[in-house]
Parts: C-alpha cells; sequence; structure tokens
C-alpha cells in the first residue's frame, strides 16, 4: 500500500497525506503534478530526462519551464530520500492478536462496570434494540437480576482491581444501572449501592451512574441525588419528537417524563446542572437541530444523539425500519442554527467525532504517554479494526447473568457468565474467539486505507458470513475524499483545529 495519498480541497487547494509520516502538506501545483505522474507509474527521472528542454502544461499554473519542473522534481528527490512516498507494510501493521494475559489486564483495569437489572420496561418504544426491528437478541422474559449475581461479579471484580495488574491508579470506575428500566428494580440498586461502598478498593474510586427513561424519576430522585448518580436520561425532544417513545397501550409518555424531570430540576437545582444529562435518538420524527433546540431552551443542556443502528435489522421489518430511520446529518448543514450548533454540540457531532481522531492519530506531535514523548518508539502492531479490546472500557452483565463487552453486542458473543456460585471467565477462549475473528476481516484491513482511523465494530458485521464484508472499508479514492472533507472543515472555519486540540480528548 503506497503510504501517500493526493487530494484538492473545494477551494481548489492541493495538499499530500503522508500515512507512514503522520503528516499532511499543502501541495504546489507542480509538485502535485509530479506525485500525480509517480502514482500513474512514471519514473520522474527518466521522463524528465525524454522532455528534452521541452515545458509542460500543468492544471491549475499554465505552461511550466523545464527550469520549474527541474526544481520540484529535486524536491521530491529530496523527500523521497527522507522518508516521504514509501510503502506500508500493513501486514505487519495488522498484526496484533489477543493473549489470555491481554484480556485479563483488560479487565483489571475495567472502566465501567454495567448491570442490567432488569429486563422489564414500562415503555414500548417503537426502536427498542430488543424490540421488532432485530434479530439476535435474547428473548425478553421480564427477568430481574437477583443482588447475590452482582456481589459475586463485584467480589471476583474486586480482587481483579486489587492486583498488580492494574495499573489504574486513582482511576474512576463506574458502577452502571441499565435495562429495560433500571429503577424498575430499585431495591437491587439500594442493594448494590450499599455493597459497593463496602468495597475496599486499593486503587480506585467509584461513581454510580444510570440510563433511565424518566418515568421512575420522581419517586427515586432523592436516593439518586443522595449517592450523586451520574443520569443519562433518554428523551428525543419534545412532543411530537417522541413519538415513537410510547406506553405499553401506545399511549404517548412525553408529558410524565416532562414532569418527573421538571421536578427533579426545581427540587435538586445544583445536581441537575452537575450530573444530569440527555440522549436523543435520531429518527425521522425529529432532527438535531430540533433535539438540540429543545433541550437548550427547555433546561438548557445540550445532549448527546444517536443513531439507529443499522445492523441486524429483521427481513420483514426493513421497509419499516428504514421509513423510521434518519442520518444525523441529513438536515444538519442546512439547518440556519448550524453555526450554533456546531459552537454547542461540538465533539457530539458525527464529523467532528472524526476529524478529532484523523487529527489525534495523524498528527506526529500526538502522544499517548510519557514514554511515546520521551522516547522514539516505533509504531507497534495494532488490532485489526476498531472493536474495542474485550473488557478495555466496560463489562455488561445481563440479568440472566451472562457477560458481554457491552449492552450493543447481540446473543451470539457472550464472554462468560455469573450466578451467586461464582464467574465463569475463560480468558484463553476469549482471546481464541477474537483473534479467529479478527483473521476473518484481516486481508480487508489490509487494503483500507482507514484503518488507522476505523471505528468499525466487528460485532456489528455478519462474521456467520463465510466471507465477512466490512462496511468501513475505504479504498484509496474514498479515503481521499475522507480527507479532502476534514480540511474543507479546517479551511472553512481554521478556529476549529485550535479548538478540538484544546477541548477534545481521544481516549
Amino acid at each position: 500500500m503506497k503510504s501517500h495519498l493526493l487530494f484538492k480541497s473545494r477551494r481548489g487547494n492541493r495538499y499530500v497525506f503522508d500515512k507512514k509520516k503522520k503528516r499532511t502538506g499543502l501541495c504546489h501545483p507542480i509538485l502535485y503534478y509530479l506525485l500525480s505522474l509517480d502514482d500513474r507509474g512514471k519514473k520522474l527521472e527518466q521522463w524528465f530526462e525524454g522532455l528534452n528542454g521541452s515545458s509542460v502544461t500543468v492544471q491549475g499554473v499554465g505552461p511550466v519551464t523545464n527550469k520549474d519542473i527541474e526544481y520540484y522534481l529535486k524536491k521530491y528527490l529530496l523527500l523521497k530520500k527522507n522518508g516521504h512516498f514509501e510503502t506500508c507494510d500493513q501486514e505487519r501493521r495488522l498484526s496484533n492478536r489477543l493473549t489470555p494475559v491481554n484480556v485479563k489486564e483488560f479487565l483489571a483495569n475495567v472502566r465501567q462496570v454495567t448491570f442490567e437489572t432488569t429486563e422489564k420496561c414500562n415503555l414500548s418504544c417503537e426502536y427498542c434494540g430488543y424490540g421488532k426491528f432485530y434479530n439476535y437478541k435474547d428473548i425478553r422474559q421480564n427477568i430481574t437480576m437477583d443482588i447475590s449475581t452482582a456481589k459475586t461479579i463485584l467480589t471476583y471484580l474486586q480482587g481483579s482491581w486489587n492486583s498488580a495488574l492494574n495499573r489504574s491508579h486513582d482511576q474512576n470506575i463506574y458502577i452502571s444501572a441499565y435495562g429495560g428500566e433500571p429503577m424498575l428494580n430499585f431495591e437491587f440498586i439500594r442493594e448494590l449501592v450499599q455493597f459497593v461502598k463496602e468495597l475496599e478498593l486499593l486503587h480506585n474510586r467509584v461513581t454510580f451512574s444510570m440510563t433511565t427513561n424518566g418515568l421512575l424519576l420522581e419517586k427515586h430522585m432523592d436516593f439518586l441525588v443522595e449517592n450523586d448518580f451520574n443520569l443519562l436520561i433518554s428523551l428525543d425532544g419534545g412532543e411530537s419528537n417522541n413519538g415513537y417513545r410510547v406506553f405499553k397501550d401506545g399511549k404517548p409518555a412525553y408529558r410524565t417524563i416532562l414532569e418527573n424531570v421538571k421536578s427533579l430540576k426545581v427540587k435538586y437545582s445544583g445536581y441537575f446542572a452537575r450530573r444530569v444529562n440527555f440522549n436523543a435518538v435520531i429518527h425521522k420524527k425529529n432532527s438535531v437541530a430540533e433535539v438540540f433546540n429543545y433541550f437548550k431552551r427547555q433546561f438548557g443542556k445540550i445532549p448527546s444523539v444517536s443513531a439507529l443502528n443499522t445492523f441486524g435489522v429483521r427481513e420483514d421489518q426493513k421497509e419499516t425500519f428504514w421509513k423510521t430511520y434518519l442520518n444525523i446529518n441529513d438536515g444538519l448543514y442546512n439547518s440556519e442554527d448550524y453555526s450554533l450548533i456546531e459552537k454547542e454540540m461540538f465533539i457530539n457531532l458525527p464529523d467532528i467525532q472524526q476529524l478529532s481522531t484523523f487529527l489525534h492519530i495523524n498528527s506526529d506531535c500526538c502522544f499517548n504517554n510519557y514514554n511515546e514523548l520521551l522516547y522514539s518508539l516505533d509504531e507497534k502492531p495494532r488490532f485489526p479494526t476498531g472493536t474495542c479490546q474485550p473488557f478495555s472500557k466496560k463489562i455488561f452483565i445481563t440479568a440472566g447473568g451472562k457477560i458481554y463487552p457491552c449492552e450493543r453486542i447481540d446473543h451470539r458473543y457472550v464472554l462468560g457468565n455469573a450466578d451467586k456460585n461464582g464467574v465463569h471467565i475463560d480468558f484463553e477462549e476469549i482471546a481464541r474467539k477474537y483473534n479467529r475473528w479478527y483473521d476473518k476481516v484481516v486481508k480487508q484491513c489490509e487494503g483500507c486505507y482507514n484503518a488507522e482511523e476505523c471505528a468499525q465494530c466487528i460485532f456489528s458485521l455478519d462474521l456467520a458470513a463465510g466471507d465477512v464484508s466490512c462496511k468501513g472499508f475505504m479504498n484509496r479514492q474514498e479515503y481521499a475524499r475522507r480527507l479532502s472533507s476534514h480540511i474543507d472543515s479546517i479551511e472553512t472555519n481554521p478556529l476549529i483545529y485550535p479548538k478540538i486540540l484544546k477541548k477534545v480528548l481521544i481516549s
């Protein structure tokens, strides 16, 4: 794979990007022309000799003298001599694989433990991840988690957190309640909080968090405030925007949720300002602009936004699903409030997230730790795809005791189980599974120009298929268009670059 790509911005500026050097440079039209010839297989020194002193017409410049061509040819040769325009060894770069020790280390440093307190829910949302649209989900049986299972898990994790494998001293560990609607099993939450407070952790602090639909918020708000829960409330905007979020009998739930949220804000205004946030799912009954304006006006909050999951949609539901689905970017850039939305939401916008990731990964002045800063280290092999390594960020335990790397993963990819009698995690088997899945896609990754910035979760691919097709694959031309889009953003709004450097942390 060639390490460099040529591209132009909408303003007509020419750039060259070098993957190996992690540099993007403004490129003179004559040098750009020479690099284009090189891309087409021309031997530039032989080509120059064959000109016999004649001029060449370069797009955007016009006729160019032999002397000017010679000057930029020398520049090209100097850059090449110093390591530019080489090839990338993608096979070596993507050769990393998991070991059982890796998995144990990830678990010892896991940042979030999420308990599905119950499968029960008091809403019947049209687009629910456990609803009619999707395959590959466990059948919901309205079971609740037994507190003894949670205690067993936490006691097991306590051993890992207090071991020599824990390198995350003083890091916050989030103990999270999830559902269903987690507050339908509130006695579990009370006992969980009490048990966690009594855990002896040598290296870490604990923060409680919850994702909720808000229907039982007023009933339990005192306890949540007392224990300083981070609260994420699911709400899709105003009344008309919440048409897919309804009670079991089909009646709208918006008014009840709104009154509960207002009660919390009035009674505990300081807590509300510090700890309460909102997430809105984007679909055909709302838009990013509507959602932004609603939460800014109603609560003085900037919401996070998420799209409907497009993987695993049932064949007989695809027509209805696509009538419900809306791309987050649709209509956003034509909104009269776009400048304000970009300023306020910033990192919550998909394009800003992509640009931030690009700048972090493809800048030769970004360092993840002091070792990288102080010592010149060769790039280590990385894992194929953008999949989170097992337990590197989160461990999710279902109400039935199944263990997954996160709540988005379908039931086919269980990594272990727990009950009151113990925790069963086979580290060797987990490493083997992941490596087998990596090997199914790695050849595509090796030919993908977006491999370094990949955000493709391997579990969103059909791993059961003989030939796995990656939806995030980018050839050279597609990646050049992505680069052009990034540079367009910076050319149009130069202040966005320093803002990303100051405000965005890529973990």
